[in-house]
Order: structure tokens, then C-alpha cells, then sequence
């Protein structure tokens, strides 16, 4: 998974933690200019006079931005309390904006479509789906049932209502790329070795949640932590 120029000049500010605009400039040229001007729109950066020259650091924001897709990394192993929830609605075409509101709300929860407007999750979101379809006023138009068996629900259905294969393949090129990089004969840098931490957060962040009991055989997953904890330690 790529990396996009804006995370890459935050990941290198907060590596360096104060850095001049001629250095920026230096690693990223002068399209650099674009993404700091956007970064202090959003607060993300501060600018500092030094003298003659321009420096930047990261903001508190600016750390929070980044933490919010790092914290990934120290998120609990989801284990499985042995019921899927099935979600079924029925929300009249003249409240469009709600329905799709709800439905991108039971997307944000993890539950996938799996035969037409039947919506599925191993998850225990019941009270947040119901909280969701209690705000914008359709509780009347769901069904939530929870069950420990549903029939005709295949692994190969689960993978693709999922996306599995997709965060298979991210986790398998991750598992090369950082075994490569360790494997490199020179010395690497702190700002490259958080790179890669990064691309690996990136990449847990796009996964499917799911309880580690449901997940397919032989997951990449597994293999991939080992690889960050290897990366971990070359900063710690």
C-alpha cells in the first residue's frame, strides 16, 4: 500500500521534529510547498522563525492526525462470542437520504451485505445499530436478529462480502517489501523504518474486522506483525 506524499512529509516532521523548509524542499522539491500551505490550513503543522530560515514541527493536531491511524497497532485481538447479527431494512425510496445514511452506518460497523438488503457482522453492534436507526428516526424499518448458525453463509461468501482477498494480497507485498528492507545491507533510517510501520497501520486500518476465530486459514496477518515487531524494534 502506497504511501501518500502528504503522510510521508508528516511522517519525516515528526521523525525530525523541527525541520526547515530548505530541507523539505530538498527531500520532496518544490511541490512541498502545496502540501505545507495545506498542512497549516489544517492545522497539522506550525511554522517557526528561525532567524533567517522557516522551520516546521508537528502540531498537537498533527500528531493526533497520525495517531488516529497508528493506534490501530495497539488495538486488542477481537475474539468471537459465538453470534452473527443480521440486519434487514426496509426504508421507503421518499427517505433516500436516511437509507442511505443507515446504510453507511452499518458499513462504518463492519457489516457487509451478503444476499440483497440482508446485512451481516460477527460483531456485537446490536445497541449501535439500534442507537444509529433510533437517530434518524427508522426503527420501525430494521429487523436485527442475532443467531449462533446462519445456513448458506460460505467462507467464499464471508471473503467476498468482505474483501478479503484484497487485504490478503496488501498484507502478502507488506510481508516482501519490509522483508527486504530488513534484509538491506546498509543502515537505515528511523524516518524509513516509520514508513513502513505506517504502510503496515494503513494497511490493518483497510482490514475487515473480524474475530480471530472466523478469519480464513493461514491469514498473512500473523506473519506481517512479526514482521512489524521486527521493524518496531530497530526504533525502540
Amino acid at each position: 500500500m502506497e504511501i501518500t506524499p502528504l503522510y510521508e512529509l508528516l511522517i519525516l516532521i515528526e521523525d525530525r521534529g523541527l525541520v526547515s523548509l530548505e530541507e523539505i524542499q530538498k527531500w520532496g522539491g518544490a511541490v512541498c510547498r502545496g502540501m505545507l500551505g495545506k498542512m497549516e490550513v489544517m492545522k497539522l503543522v506550525e511554522r517557526h522563525q528561525d532567524k533567517d530560515q522557516v522551520k516546521y514541527s508537528l502540531s498537537e493536531a498533527g500528531h493526533q492526525f497520525l495517531n488516529s491511524i497508528l493506534n490501530v497497532l495497539h488495538q486488542p485481538t477481537i475474539h468471537w462470542d459465538g453470534k452473527w447479527r443480521l440486519v434487514w431494512f426496509s426504508i421507503p425510496e421518499k427517505q433516500r437520504p436516511r437509507r442511505d445514511k443507515f446504510r453507511r452506518a452499518l458499513e462504518s460497523l463492519g457489516l457487509r451485505p451478503v444476499i440483497g438488503r440482508l446485512w451481516v457482522t460477527p460483531l456485537d453492534k446490536t445497541e449501535k445499530i439500534l442507537n444509529y436507526a433510533r437517530k434518524l428516526g427508522v426503527l420501525d424499518n430494521i429487523i436485527v436478529v442475532e443467531s449462533d448458525k446462519i445456513i448458506g453463509l460460505t467462507q467464499e461468501k464471508i471473503a467476498s462480502s468482505w474483501g478479503f482477498e484484497k487485504a490478503r494480497t496488501l498484507f502478502l507485498e507488506f510481508i516482501e517489501k519490509s522483508e527486504n528492507f530488513l534484509n538491506k545491507k546498509s543502515a537505515v533510517s528511523s524516518f524509513e523504518v516509520k514508513k513502513m510501520i505506517f504502510e503496515y497501520a494503513l494497511i490493518l486500518n483497510s482490514e475487515p474486522a473480524f474475530p480471530i476465530e472466523l478469519l480464513p486459514q493461514d491469514w498473512p496477518k500473523f506473519r506481517a506483525h512479526l514482521q512489524y515487531k521486527k521493524l518496531k524494534r530497530i526504533i525502540s
